[in-house]
């Protein structure tokens, strides 16, 4: 068995921690998540910097290889096998009716990764150029109509930042992370919401339109790679300084699990969001600390159901094939 990366790890886990978060308080309090500039600002790169490290692990020689069916088929095993069974289980509790497009939506971020991963696998069998594969795959998902959908237009551009990561990572040095990391500072000054693409996803209703939503998709295209790249460099020197603290070995090792919480975490934030429906958040409490702190939990929680399916002998193979990506 291949050798881990811990920084990758506690990458991964700081990164599912984030996205805890904001899904947390998002559910709790919508409006006053707004008003939260750590929600704002996470927002802004916490799913690119997923796909960058899934990209990290991008191998087109192996997809030359491999038939596009036996990649995919792979792929989706992997990705969407989870994705549709905690939908199923999610339309269990909750009493809903399921439907082809919200399985797909749902559990976005794995649809999409396993659609970009089906895009590139068809254009690494036209040239054996890996940097002309990425730039088609880039160019082709911006412009082609529906490739809004799951968001595959915006976050397959950080694929390509990643492996770009995994070939040219002695370059990540500090020299090159201060400015990137003054950049995001810069850029963060002027983000909101509305720039995020679940207010303006790279949808082309006509000719007139390129232009406006092309800015905005550079901008954040821009604040995403140096917030990302930032956080990336941070844990590479977490891991190199502090490896042996009792904390970040906890860390590094459930990092190997943030398939699970993602999966998992979702029945909680529903539930959540259905219980604040129904009562509205006060602001006598701390939002923000009342958001860490059940996110916490949400995260506690799904990591010991995860433990709990793996003494089902009939899951048992399934989650360990899921529970440790390809490294």
């Amino acid at each position: 068995m291949k050798k881990r990366i811990e920084w990758i790890d506690l990458c991964k886990i700081i990164t599912m921690i984030i996205v805890c978060y904001d899904h947390t308080i998002q559910s709790i309090a919508p409006d006053e998540a707004l008003k939260n500039s750590f929600f704002i600002g996470t927002i802004s790169f916490h799913m690119p910097l997923f796909m960058i490290l899934s990209g990290y692990f991008i191998n087109p020689k192996r997809m030359r290889t491999d038939k596009i069916t036996t990649s995919c088929f792979s792929k989706f095993k992997h990705l969407m096998v989870p994705a549709f069974s905690w939908y199923i289980i999610q339309c269990c509790l909750f009493r809903e009716i399921p439907e082809v497009k919200a399985s797909l939506e749902s559990y976005w971020f794995l649809s999409c990764l396993f659609f970009c991963f089906c895009i590139l696998a068809i254009i690494t069998k036209i040239t054996t150029n890996n940097l002309i594969v990425f730039t088609v795959a880039c160019i082709i998902t911006y412009f082609t109509p529906y490739c809004y959908f799951v968001k595959i237009n915006f976050l397959m551009p950080f694929l390509a930042i990643g492996y770009w990561l995994n070939k040219h990572n002695k370059y990540l040095t500090w020299q090159l992370v201060l400015p990137i990391l003054m950049i995001y500072i810069i850029l963060y000054q002027h983000w909101t919401f509305e720039d995020s693409v679940y207010i303006t996803p790279i949808r082309f209703h006509k000719f007139s339109s390129i232009i406006p939503i092309s800015h905005i998709a550079i901008f954040r295209f821009a604040i995403a790679v140096t917030g990302s790249l930032s956080i990336i460099y941070g844990c590479i020197l977490i891991t190199k300084y502090f490896k042996n603290n009792i904390l970040i070995k906890k860390l590094i090792h459930y990092g190997k699990y943030t398939l699970c919480i993602y999966t998992i975490h979702f029945i909680f934030i529903k539930l959540i969001k259905d219980f604040f429906n129904k009562h509205l958040w006060s602001n006598d409490y701390p939002l923000m600390l009342f958001s860490i702190l059940i996110s916490a939990l949400i995260i506690i929680l799904s990591l010991s159901i995860a433990s709990l399916l793996r003494y089902n002998p009939v899951s048992y193979t399934h989650l360990r094939a899921h529970e440790t990506p390809e490294h």
